[in-house]
């Protein structure tokens, strides 16, 4: 049989040295340092498929052709004469392929093993590294069964049955490409040489010995082929997609602006864990220094707070990052010594920014964890609760003490008047309230709108208790424009009624509340005379700029203006110089103790002085008693308002009443 090529085995192994050394040149221009790293690298792979097999396998023909030219004719080429590619070539250069692709990564290491023994044991953990999380022991031991079956009929000597042929050669490929993909492309491919080496010491035990011999070796080593290029592409892309896989678990554990452990890493560590004591460590001001330094600030002093703190703990204790401006520990033994040494960590602790010392008071609040059976963000946000305590009393705080009195009468609370808030503004279910102001010169009463608001249970709920949450939550001026509006939709029916509505202070801030306003008298034809906005005294007035505009713009529109609860604030007499109302209403920790006590009394009369200096009316809040009244109406003070007077009523029973009630 004829085979092109050169017929000498020095001259074939001249070929195959040529042409190793060569393409391994090119390799080596193409890659330069990165040459040498090891196989399964996703970045070098494609260059080392190209030239150490395409490449050599080319050089490799194009030698063997030019050695059959030359030396095998011994005379001037002749090109015609050049016999085309036969099978046993074809064999041949699909051998070396496969050499290339399985032989040179096992003799690499081979090599390294040679130079350096220790690499032995770093292979060895780079298999078990790549095996661990994707497959068991017992996995592994049943492929391992499964190819040593696989084996023993491509090599048994008795072909006669379909299992002793190719047929399960073609078996093979699945098997081991489920243990690149799962147990790794080291482990897989090291097996699959080995594979390589006893099949082809036994190729007459699965390839008939007919005249069809060369040609089912032909396909065998096809097959061989195209099985050994998936095997290592799929390894090495299963490889990179695993690191891919593992590099955005961990990114999705980790807060992208300090790189510290997030709260999902905490909660993924809590469940690996059978006892820990985990801390919160909240640092309210940094919310005031991030606005004005910007979060890096914040995410900078939490990062170097957070290397401060580990000094204190051991190695398998971690400190986590929160969204906002806390900081989460976990610990293996969190004593009352070891809790108490954090908290004064946290507070002695200085950082140095644009030639300033800061510090910031942080509170801790604690907690026992023996099974993670609480969903984790609910559990941050109750030991949120608990070390606003901890700001507040000086110490560590812990939540399975402070859990009742704490959590139970205000975070439910809370939520509930706040779902309650949202609920009654969607579908107007607030309630108005009146309550009647009367003169102690025999002019006409007008009344102060109170606004209450129901439960779930069809009780009330206290204003002090939902106008808070409203202010935070930023729904006063929500609640403002809708008791303005539906008490004009009462007045528009009612034109003898007069009424004061109040004004949260962020209502007043607003620059285009008076445009609201105008804009509501307007579409309910209600006068403006008829209308008197009470402005508290004690918050708004510190925005004096904006408070004065808004006041202005009031007066100017027709409407009276009182200030409420008068004397609460800081400097109310100098306050007043700079403002203009028309009703000073002074507040009534003054008046309930006017009969009581001197102070008061004198305090109450000079009220009544600054205002008659000012030109401005006098109302008196809490009269609840006759003696207050008697007291009040000797002092000459125009309007009383109180229990004594009258108690709120629905707005809607005013109806019923005359216009002189």
């Amino acid at each position: 049989m004829f085979v092109v090529g050169p017929q000498n085995e020095r001259v074939d192994a001249l070929c195959l040295i040529i042409a190793s050394t060569l393409s391994y040149a090119a390799y080596r221009k193409f890659t330069g340092r990165r040459s040498c790293v090891s196989f399964g690298r996703i970045k070098i792979s494609f260059n080392r498929l190209l030239w150490l097999c395409g490449y050599n396998v080319l050089l490799y023909l194009v030698f063997s052709k030019l050695f059959a030219m030359f030396v095998a004719h011994g005379q001037r080429p002749d090109v015609d004469n050049i016999p085309a590619l036969s099978l046993g070539m074809l064999v041949r250069i699909q051998g070396i392929i496969n050499g290339c692709l399985t032989g040179i990564p096992l003799f690499y290491k081979i090599y390294r093993i040679i130079r350096r023994p220790s690499f032995l044991l770093t292979f060895m953990r780079a298999i078990a590294e790549q095996c661990k999380g994707n497959v068991g022991v017992y996995g592994v031991i049943s492929w391992c069964i499964l190819l040593f079956f696989l084996m023993f009929f491509l090599t048994s000597p008795d072909n006669l049955d379909v299992f002793f042929s190719i047929y399960s050669l073609i078996l093979l490929f699945p098997l081991m490409l489920w243990g690149a993909i799962k147990i790794g492309h080291l482990f897989t491919m090291l097996v699959w040489t080995i594979v390589l080496i006893i099949l082809g010491k036994h190729n007459d035990s699965y390839i008939a010995s007919n005249v069809n011999f060369m040609l089912h070796q032909a396909l065998v080593s096809t097959l061989i082929f195209v099985f050994s290029l998936t095997i290592v592409i799929m390894g090495v892309l299963a490889k990179f997609t695993r690191q891919r896989f593992n590099q955005a678990l961990l990114l999705g554990l980790t807060d992208p602006m300090t790189g510290m452990a997030n709260l999902r890493a905490l909660k993924t560590e809590l469940f690996t864990t059978e006892r820990a004591t985990v801390c919160l460590i909240q640092i309210p001001e940094l919310e005031l220094f991030s606005r004005r330094y910007g979060f890096h600030f914040r995410a900078r002093y939490q990062k170097i707070l957070a290397e401060h703190l580990r000094r204190h703990l051991v190695k398998s204790e971690k400190v986590y990052y929160h969204a906002g401006y806390d900081l989460l520990i976990r610990l293996e033994n969190g004593t009352w010594e070891r809790l108490c040494d954090l908290y004064q960590a946290a507070n002695s602790f200085r950082l140095f920014y644009n030639n300033h010392r800061l510090g910031f008071r942080s509170g801790l609040g604690y907690c026992l964890i023996n099974d993670l059976s609480d969903d984790i963000y609910q559990l941050v946000g109750k030991l949120g609760m608990v070390a606003g305590l901890s700001l507040t009393n000086g110490r560590p705080e812990n939540l399975e003490a402070q859990h009742s009195r704490i959590l139970g009468n205000h975070i439910v609370d809370k939520t509930e008047i706040r779902t309650a808030l949202q609920n009654a503004l969607d579908n107007n279910a607030f309630v108005l309230m009146a309550q009647p102001i009367v003169s102690t010169h025999g002019e006409a009463p007008y009344h102060e709108i109170l606004i209450r608001m129901l439960n779930e249970r069809g009780e009330f709920i206290p204003p002090n208790s939902f106008l808070p949450v409203a202010h935070d939550a930023g729904l006063a001026p929500d609640i403002d424009l809708w008791v303005i509006e539906n008490t004009l939709k009462f007045m528009r029916s009612h034109p003898q009624r007069c009424f004061s509505i109040n004004l949260a202070p962020v209502t007043v801030c607003r620059s285009n509340i008076v445009t609201k306003i105008t804009q509501l008298l307007h579409d309910y034809a209600v006068e403006p005379q008829r209308i008197i906005f009470e402005i508290t005294e004690a918050d708004t007035l510190s925005d004096k700029e904006q408070t004065v505009e808004t006041l202005r713009l009031i007066r100017q529109l027709g409407c009276r203006v009182a200030i409420d609860d008068f004397g609460t604030g800081f400097a109310s007499h100098a306050r007043l110089m700079n403002i203009e109302a028309d009703i000073l209403k002074i507040d009534g920790s003054f008046i309930r103790r006017i009969t009581e006590s001197e102070i008061s009394y004198y305090i109450v009369e000079s009220f009544c002085r600054v205002a008659e200096m000012k030109k401005m009316q006098v109302v008196a809040e809490f009269v609840e008693n006759a003696t207050i009244q008697a007291c009040l109406e000797k002092m000459n003070v125009g309007w009383l308002q109180g229990y004594h007077i009258g108690k709120p009523t629905p707005l809607f029973t005013l109806e019923s009443q005359g216009a002189s009630s």
